[in-house]
């Protein structure tokens, strides 16, 4: 299973669920890559969501 995904937009490599931006709609959530607002497939982004970044402020387990 790959690590990270490639966003459509920038060419940016999303790696965590801190280079999403989340938005609840009435019909689900919606992501979004931080650096161009390009959507992002509901199945990669809450797989990244709950991945660790590793920064000393993840508190994930």
């Amino acid at each position: 299973m790959a690590t990270s995904y490639t966003c459509d937009g920038c060419g940016a490599t999303l790696g965590s669920g801190d280079e999403l931006i989340r938005e609840s709609r009435h019909t689900g959530r919606s992501w979004y890559c931080q650096y161009c607002r390009t959507p992002v497939p509901a199945a990669i982004a809450e797989r990244l969501s709950h991945r660790e970044d590793g920064s000393p402020t993840d508190r994930r387990p």
